[in-house]
């Protein structure tokens, strides 16, 4: 996640904020980027495997569209729960939560 905050980011030098929370039964952090943003659509499809976001015949970042599949595995294999809410040109939260044990 925090290496998609660097590459889906607009700027030369990137604004990442990591954010951490501790319930009496969760552990929650949050990542925010200052990045490109996703419309409704795409936050649909970010987590499935091998999806990337169409822009024409040309990709002008790296990947394979794994990394955020791996990631929400991972997380519901922990019995978590991973989100994003994005505006398209306002960035990005990603958001995990996880069970404490």
């Amino acid at each position: 996640m925090l290496e998609n905050a660097i590459k889906y980011s607009s700027e030369k030098s990137p604004k990442i904020d990591v954010y951490t929370e501790s319930t009496n039964k969760f552990f929650i952090f949050k990542i925010k980027d200052n990045g490109i943003g996703m419309t409704k659509s795409v936050q649909k499809l970010v987590f499935d495997k091998f999806y990337r976001e169409q822009k024409g015949n040309i990709h002008d970042v790296k990947g394979h569209g794994l990394g955020l599949a791996y990631v929400k595995e991972i997380v519901e294999r922990h019995h978590g729960t991973v989100f994003v809410e994005s505006e398209k040109g306002a960035g990005s939260i990603f958001t995990v939560k996880l069970p404490l044990i």
